[in-house]
């Protein structure tokens, strides 16, 4: 809703998944067909964004993707979203980021704010948002930068499943006390 009467926007989310662009591609694109500019800050932190959803924001050229590379001792967990209305500056801010589950299964607690450019919240945010966005660490996205990025992340991946596989392992040889089996029968 906020994106279809906004004149600008800006997001800054920790995590983008396909799953979670889908339900905004549509508007996305009218958004570039009326030519309203976007900023989106997200990054490698947990490695957890897809690189396929940074691939996917690339293709819109009225939005302006960085991405904040978090090192070894850097954390980014952000979650707002601001729509520029001209008079007014609504932004949400919350525990949702660009995740399918975050933005329609999980419980989430998020609160929209409606603000002149000049309150003292909205300042506040939009100035740390810039700051973030300038951050010697906060780099533009590019197809180099997502290539790089996806073996991390692939990497990740599979240190995930192989966890998991390890965890299945070990429990298949747990076996139950007296007390427990009598609990399971």
């Amino acid at each position: 809703h906020e994106l279809q009467h906004c004149t600008e926007f800006a997001f800054s989310v920790a995590f983008i998944t396909m799953s979670g662009l889908v339900g905004l591609l549509q508007t996305l694109d009218e958004l570039r067909k009326r030519g309203i500019k976007g900023r989106i800050l997200t990054t490698d932190y947990q490695n957890f964004t897809e690189p396929r959803a940074l691939e996917k924001l690339l293709e819109f050229q009225n939005i302006e993707v960085r991405f904040f590379q978090t090192g070894t001792n850097l954390g980014f967990h952000t979650k707002g979203y601001l729509f520029d209305e001209g008079e007014a500056l609504k932004i949400i801010i919350g525990s949702s980021n660009l995740t399918d589950h975050a933005l329609t299964v999980n419980k989430e607690w998020n609160m929209l704010m409606v603000s002149s450019h000049k309150g003292a919240v909205a300042s506040a945010i939009s100035d740390e948002f810039n700051e973030l966005w300038n951050h010697p660490a906060s780099v533009e996205l590019t197809p180099k930068i997502i290539e790089t990025y996806r073996e991390r992340y692939i990497q990740t991946q599979k240190q995930g499943r192989n966890v998991l596989r390890e965890v299945i392992e070990s429990s298949q040889s747990l076996v139950p006390n007296s007390m427990q089996q009598t609990f399971i029968n």
